[in-house]
């Protein structure tokens, strides 16, 4: 299961600010978690490729999953590897600055149920988390 998410960078965001922005995991953990608990270092380099555990509070009540995040010229990498009750979830993400527009692309995989569910909180949430990141990169 797949969604886009496209978002118009404003001429008050410089693009490479915005990737600089993408590329610090301490931001994008912060920005991709409104219900951010804690989070910790588990292996990697936070300058390339990293992951952490992250504990979120989320509609159904505190989860712990691993949050990897790859940076790349052009933007960053997030996947997400969850195993709430019912099942495992995996989202991954590839996060792109690419004319004008920061533009993610998600792919969902899990059971019928978690999918759909993840789908529909990717498709409500993300623009948030798009215009948390832009208003970062402003600062």
């Amino acid at each position: 299961m797949s969604s886009t998410i496209t978002t118009p960078i404003p001429s008050t965001v410089n693009a490479s600010t915005l990737i600089s922005t993408l590329h610090n995991h301490d931001i994008m953990i912060k920005a991709l978690c409104p219900g951010l608990i804690s989070y910790d270092f588990v292996s990697g380099d936070a300058s390339t490729e990293a992951t952490y555990s992250v504990t979120d509070k989320k509609p159904m009540g505190q989860t712990t999953y691993k949050l990897t995040l790859t940076n790349v010229p052009d933007g960053i990498n997030s996947l997400v590897n969850a195993k709430p009750p019912v099942g495992t979830l995996t989202i991954a993400a590839k996060w792109r600055v690419v004319d004008g527009q920061l533009t993610e692309e998600v792919e969902i995989d899990g059971n019928f149920m978690m999918k759909k569910m993840a789908k529909g909180n990717v498709e409500k949430t993300h623009p948030e988390q798009h215009a948390r990141l832009l208003e970062m990169a402003k600062a």
